[in-house]
């Protein structure tokens, strides 16, 4: 049995706790550590259980906090080879020897297995991470310009998948705020899922043994939590997917505490 809830998902930080029998996770810490700590105990999980850290890549909404619970609380950070250099001039000094390079085979941490998932993005490295524990398996695909083969054969059969619908097209190329080459940036293969890619992905897993998707990492500038449900949820209604019951579609908050899902 595990349990995972989003502690924070937007382009301003990103956090997600899964919680063990015995082992607690993070994947991210992109929020302030003071505010992460507090969602912590207000979830009954003490910080300093928290064994390690699952990095994804070394952008600061993913990385805010992660020297500083290393420092404090002595945990893990477990970040692919090819992004531990920069991951580590970011995060400031810490014992090195509690960073623990992983590839793309499949790695245990405590009683879950985790195996990584490139996805497309511009960083020096990103990656997605499917847990399992026993019968159990989750996925956490975000900051991806587009789902690959790939990407989808490591969402499908999954029991939750935490899954980006970063923008609304739309709203984005109308955006004044935003210059054209950042929105060309988010536009691209290797930016962001918009709510129409990420409906067509979910769309793929209901058909696929997915019973539950949240959409996650949705930009406070060009999105909103019920144009992203509206859009993903009439997509699937015209491909003959009823949504609630095909498929269950959460919307992860941008700065509170997530439904606690609990995965046996």
């Amino acid at each position: 049995m595990m349990k995972v809830v989003t502690l924070a998902s937007s382009s301003k930080g990103n956090c997600v706790l899964v919680m063990g029998e015995k082992t607690n996770l993070l994947i991210d810490a992109g929020i302030n550590i003071n505010n992460l700590i507090e969602k912590l105990k207000r979830l009954n999980c003490d910080p300093n259980s928290i064994t390690a850290i699952l990095n994804t890549h070394e952008h600061s909404d993913h990385i805010k906090s992660v020297g500083g619970l290393m420092r404090k609380f002595g945990c893990l950070l477990y970040v692919h080879a090819d992004g531990r250099d920069v991951v580590l001039k970011k995060i400031g000094n810490v014992d090195e020897r509690k960073v623990i390079s992983f590839f793309d085979q499949e790695f245990s941490v405590g009683e879950f297995k985790i195996k990584s998932f490139k996805l497309p993005h511009d960083a020096v490295s990103c990656v997605g991470f499917v847990v399992s524990c026993g019968n159990a398996k989750f996925a956490y695909a975000t900051d991806l310009g587009f789902a690959s083969e790939e990407t989808i054969d490591n969402l499908k059969n999954c029991k939750l998948v935490i899954l980006e619908s970063n923008h609304d097209e739309k709203m984005l190329i109308n955006n004044k705020n935003y210059s054209e080459i950042l929105k060309r940036r988010i536009l691209s293969r290797n930016g962001h899922l918009s709510n129409m890619a990420s409906a067509k992905v979910v769309c793929t897993l209901a058909q696929n043994n997915v019973k539950q998707v949240v959409l996650a990492h949705l930009s406070l500038e060009n999105n909103t939590p019920q144009l992203c449900y509206e859009t993903v949820c009439a997509y699937l209604e015209a491909m003959g997917v009823v949504p609630g019951v095909n498929i269950k579609i959460d919307i992860a908050p941008a700065e509170h505490i997530g439904t606690v899902f609990v995965l046996k």
